[in-house]
């Protein structure tokens, strides 16, 4: 679920300057006044934290060639935050004011002189400029005009995963230019994203063809012949749950015109199935719900294009999230529009060009993203630089009306402890931490419950998504351990980012930084998901967890309510935080049951496939609502934010037009 990464505390020294110095980069200053030693600015964080000393392996060969992206700051950064701070408050009179992405750029893109400027220096540095987006210069040439442009020669560095390119130094520019460049990217090694997905080999129908077993409801069937689990018989866990169940806990199924109708559900992965969406529609028919209209399904994927490599999940394994991504999304929203945008790679560079595919053409309302990285890691490999260059994107989204959403991850608080036995976890982590980029005071971060249906479909309880996982041991004669080992759980804790204004007195216990995750949903890889999937040209049908199935579903709630309400939604935090709890959001614990009663448990028949000579067990008991490091508790909280909505969600936008009295 993470990327490579880690860096010092994060800076963000180039986006608050002073307006007069941002029109100075107007002027015609001569290049040589603007190559002086005295006339440099430090992009301070633009050195990872893998390139020290100790690690020095040489620097790289002057003629080497090498690409990297110079990304750009807004024109006017004091003037946009003071924007979105005015139109994404409930309580503002300009709230829901969006600008168009023309608007924007006249506002706050780089102007063409700046452009030039910028060109001018870097030609006459040697280097060539290959590309300009209102993002960013991308730039190529050799390791000496490197060391020319930004005063810094390139290294090699040891890792301990072999070697890693980085600046041997802070790099730096033309003050000039300083309130122009957000920072470079591309001269260190990248980071890699993995989908924040787990499938979950489970049977769909009760009993299914194997053999498997599975409860129509929570408890419905005892797992009769197995050792008890806390004192008492544990029951097997549920089939996993269908979009259609999922639209009738939430509400959506039960609100009168909440079927997404009018609204586009943008969803931004890695690569792209050639399967879709044929997938989808066969899912679909199975299952009971309604396949896509014509046109209803876009997408933007260029194979051409690809960058597939060894630092990515293969297109394969992406699949999968993009089909449990689109079968959420249609299922919860089933008369929105879906685009799926599919990344060249799942690197930060190709996965920030889709996004901002879909946010320069305001091309939906709503983005969707089940990835994540985490900042701190050994080696670090994201930059302030793509930390400030993400953000802005997500400022402009704002500004546009535009909602994004990311899973909040799935290995608890990503400590270096959960991820010793975390199963969609990255190993690298070098400290608990929020992941990235849900941590960003500019997205909505979705956490994962643990949801609880009765013998009638409707909602009876949720818990945090947290589980322990015990195998049979002694002949089958017990279980081993109880409680377990944490193996998946939802994401969330402190950010490095500093606590957003709609968080201020909404989150107990405060830091001072942004917390995460703002809202849950269903999502536990013990009681998953279902989707349709063609994999080695076979249609399957399986159970995906994680909060990868739970963001989708909420972007699509949000459709949902922007249906009823008649209003773009845009920027979702400040209105959610606003809004009273009581009604609106199911108020999450670790332990939804009584005070006494003993631990929940549930036993997963995972199928003939499992190997026992490799180890693996077709059985397995997990303890539930044990996520590591995060806990439920009354009002908000790490593990579930918010909590999740209640079927008077959507009615309250139906009633109030989402508007605050």
């Amino acid at each position: 679920m993470s990327f490579l990464a880690r860096i010092r505390p994060r800076r963000r020294l180039h986006r608050y300057v002073a307006a007069a110095a941002c029109s100075a980069l107007l002027g015609t200053a001569p290049l040589a006044t603007a190559h002086s030693a005295d006339h440099r600015h430090r992009l301070a964080g633009s050195r990872p934290a893998y390139a020290t000393a100790a690690a020095d392996a040489g620097p790289v060969p002057g003629d080497q060639h090498v690409s990297a992206r110079l990304y750009l700051n807004s024109r006017d950064p004091q003037g946009l935050t003071d924007l979105l701070r005015d139109i994404s408050d409930p309580h503002s009179p300009h709230y829901r004011h969006y600008l168009t992405p023309q608007a924007y750029q006249r506002r706050f893109g780089p102007t063409a002189a700046q452009l030039a400027r910028i060109t001018a220096w870097l030609h006459a540095s040697g280097l060539t400029v290959t590309q300009r987006t209102t993002h960013y210069v991308k730039i190529t040439g050799t390791a000496d005009a490197v060391r020319r442009a930004f005063g810094a020669s390139l290294h090699r560095y040891r890792t301990g995963r072999g070697t890693s390119q980085a600046p041997a130094g802070d790099l730096s520019v033309p003050a000039s230019l300083a309130t122009t460049l957000l920072g470079v990217s591309g001269l260190s090694t990248p980071g890699a994203a993995r989908p924040l997905s787990t499938p979950a080999p489970t049977p769909a129908l009760g009993v299914a063809a194997d053999g498997a077993v599975c409860s129509g409801h929570f408890g419905q069937k005892p797992a009769t012949g197995f050792p008890p689990a806390y004192g008492k018989t544990p029951a097997y866990a549920p089939c996993p749950y269908t979009p259609a169940q999922l639209r009738h806990a939430y509400g959506a199924a039960t609100a009168r015109g909440a079927t997404g109708r009018g609204s586009t559900i943008a969803i931004v992965d890695a690569y792209g199935s050639p399967d879709m969406p044929a997938d989808a529609d066969r899912y679909a028919k199975i299952i009971g719900d309604h396949a896509f209209r014509p046109h209803q399904y876009r997408q933007h994927v260029t194979p051409a294009d690809w960058h597939v490599s060894d630092a990515c999940a293969p297109p394969g394994t992406w699949a999968g999230e993009q089909a449990l991504d689109i079968d959420l999304a249609h299922g919860l929203a089933p008369d929105a529009d879906i685009l799926y945008v599919g990344a060249d790679s799942c690197l930060d560079n190709d996965l920030m060009d889709a996004e901002s595919y879909v946010i320069d053409g305001r091309r939906a309302d709503s983005i969707s993203n089940s990835w994540a990285e985490i900042i701190h890691s050994e080696p670090g490999h994201l930059t302030s630089a793509l930390i400030d260059a993400w953000d802005l994107l997500f400022e402009q989204a704002a500004a546009e009306g535009i909602g994004v959403y990311f899973a909040a991850g799935d290995c608890g608080d990503s400590s270096p402890d959960a991820a010793q036995t975390g199963v969609n976890c990255d190993p690298k982590t070098t400290q608990a931490q929020a992941d990235f980029p849900s941590g960003s005071p500019w997205v909505t971060s979705v956490g994962g419950t643990t949801l609880a249906l009765d013998r009638h479909g409707d909602y009876a309880w949720e818990t945090s998504m947290g589980d322990e996982l015990s195998i049979l041991t002694d002949n089958g004669t017990a279980w081993g351990p109880v409680p377990g080992v944490f193996t998946f759980g939802g994401g969330g804790g402190v950010s490095d980012f500093p606590q957003p204004w709609y968080q201020h007195g909404q989150v107990p216990g405060s830091t001072g930084h942004r917390t995460t995750p703002d809202v849950s949903l269903e999502g536990d890889g013990a009681l998953p998901v279902l989707i349709g999937l063609t994999d080695a040209k076979t249609f399957h049908l399986i159970g995906f967890g994680g909060t990868s199935a739970a963001t989708p579903a909420f972007a699509a709630i949000q459709a949902d309510a922007q249906q009823a309400c008649g209003h773009r939604l845009g920027f979702a935090n400040p209105l959610l935080y606003a809004l009273p709890r009581t009604h609106l959001f199911h108020d999450i614990t670790d332990q939804p049951a009584k005070a006494g009663t003993p631990p929940l448990t549930v036993v997963r028949d995972e199928g003939p496939d499992t190997d026992a000579s490799t180890g693996e067990q077709r059985y397995l008991l997990y303890t539930l609502g044990h996520d590591f490091g995060l806990h439920a508790r009354p009002g908000y909280d790490d593990a579930t934010g918010l909590g999740s909505p209640t079927p008077g969600y959507l009615r309250w936008f139906r009633h109030t037009k989402g508007t605050l009295k």
